[in-house]
């Protein structure tokens, strides 16, 4: 058997697994996305019903906001290259990518907002968590949905 015969197929199968492997890589980072963003929504819901006073108590508010901060901190390392709409399904639009000083700045603003909810959460202070929680999502979660997100 001749080197070329060996060298081929081996060089082939291995461009083969390197491509599957890749995609499989961007599909399962894209999952991970999805489940800390619903993890995100789970929190800030939880946040908003407490705070409204329709469910919950306020003393888990503090539980509910420490996990979103160290959600908001996963979000940087959430959006690696290989895992836009192009690699799987995704909401995340090309920007992300394209533009990534501008979505680097509203990830930050989410990890800021994000603290500050916690520290307001802290206190137990209803009137400093609302502003906080409304600072969150005006100044974080809308930012980045109107400009990095497809709208579904």
């Amino acid at each position: 058997m001749s080197f070329k015969k060996i060298l081929f197929p081996a060089l082939a199968a291995g461009v083969l697994i390197t491509a599957t492997g890749t995609a499989f890589a961007g599909e399962e980072a894209i999952e991970y996305r999805k489940s800390v963003m619903k993890a995100v929504g789970g929190h800030m819901k939880s946040i908003s019903l407490i705070v409204k006073g329709q469910a919950g108590d306020m003393k888990d508010v503090a539980a509910h906001a420490s996990a979103m901060a160290g959600l908001a901190q996963a979000t940087s390392t959430a959006f690696p290259e290989g895992s836009s709409m192009m690699d799987g399904k995704t909401e995340a639009k090309m920007d992300v990518w394209e533009k990534p000083e501008e979505f680097k700045k509203v990830t930050m603003a989410f990890i800021e907002h994000a603290n500050q909810l916690a520290e307001a959460a802290k206190s137990g202070d209803k009137g400093a968590i609302g502003a906080a929680l409304g600072g969150l999502g005006k100044n974080a979660c809308k930012a980045c949905h109107d400009n990095f997100r497809e709208k579904s």
